[in-house]
């Protein structure tokens, strides 16, 4: 069985956020959840979760495919996960 990830790690490794401590903040600001509840920066995600990060002018949903490895690229790290929702929020002018 694969090794479960916290999902400040899983959100950076996933080249979602800038780095672990952004999503570390966001998930403290109520900005990430996990199966539709407010994530923790140290809660744990194994493959088949949904993660919901919401972006300043974004909302993302995903499905968690695989766990990525220490230094995963932004492509290969795309190919572990299915976007779900992706929608644009906020003036886009």
């Amino acid at each position: 069985m694969d090794e479960a990830l916290r999902v400040d790690v899983l959100l950076h490794r996933l080249c979602l956020t800038r780095s672990r401590s952004e999503a570390k903040t966001a998930c403290e600001a109520g900005a990430v959840s996990l199966d539709g509840r407010g994530a923790r920066p140290s809660d744990t995600v194994l493959p088949g979760r949904r993660i919901t990060v919401r972006y300043p002018r974004r909302t993302l949903e995903v499905e968690l495919l695989a766990l990525p490895g220490k230094s995963t690229s932004k492509a290969a790290a795309r190919e572990l996960y299915r976007v779900l929702r992706d929608e644009r929020t906020g003036d886009e002018f």
